[in-house]
């Protein structure tokens, strides 16, 4: 299995630690700290889990856009300008290795302080911090959010402005429970309701019936 390269400042403390307790407490036969080094290792094991990184396979058809992320999908609308949004919930059971919608042009990236809410709460929404990345598509622009949640309280994003992305390619990860948000142009028709699990990368969550160009 693989993992996401953010693991390892979470996963390597309480490992070594582990094993160095374990090793002591085998040498003196000390139980407290064979204990302790057994519960240390088990929870780097627990936290290595959460930053799992299975391969995923894209669908090859280049009008579907694909989920950014795993989790249920809690909101879908269309916006007062025609564009398309979908959100996604990931809580702190879901692969949280995030992958573009779309592929396309990264022309913007904005990152905004905030909140560290629960991430689906309606304070959450609003006023969490969050990183914006827009790219420009074959269809329009499209722009996906990676929203924090409660616990870590830590976004990563692996790309810059004027990276290309491909469908499905990974690009971040959000730590410990969290929100995505995606909007899409109008010419976008929403494929997923609320209540459907999605896989990063795999699920379709939209399709573009036309062109805007």
């Amino acid at each position: 299995m693989n993992f996401a390269r953010e693991a390892w400042p979470f996963v390597l403390p309480p490992f070594i630690f582990g094993i160095v307790a374990l090793l002591w407490g085998m040498r003196g036969s000390m139980a407290w700290l064979l204990l302790g080094g057994g519960f240390l290792v088990l929870l780097a094991a627990a936290i290595l889990l959460f930053f799992r990184d299975p391969d995923r396979t894209p669908p090859n058809d280049p009008k579907l856009v694909v989920s950014p992320a795993d989790g249920v999908v809690v909101d879908t609308e269309t916006l007062p300008s025609g564009e398309k949004f979908v959100a996604i919930f990931l809580s702190v059971f879901d692969v949280h290795v995030n992958r573009s919608p779309y592929a396309g042009k990264v022309t913007k990236i904005t990152s905004k302080p905030g909140t560290y809410l629960h991430a689906n709460s309606a304070e959450g929404i609003q006023g969490n911090a969050r990183i914006d990345v827009e790219l420009v598509s074959a269809y329009g622009p499209i722009r996906f959010s990676q929203l924090s949640g409660l616990v870590a309280r830590k976004i990563s994003c692996r790309v810059s402005e004027g990276d290309s992305l491909a469908t499905g390619q990974r690009y971040g990860l959000i730590y410990f429970g969290s929100r995505m948000e995606i909007v899409l142009p109008a010419s976008a028709e929403i494929v997923v309701k609320p209540g459907i699990r999605t896989a990063a990368g795999e699920t379709v969550i939209a399709a573009f019936r036309g062109n805007d160009f």
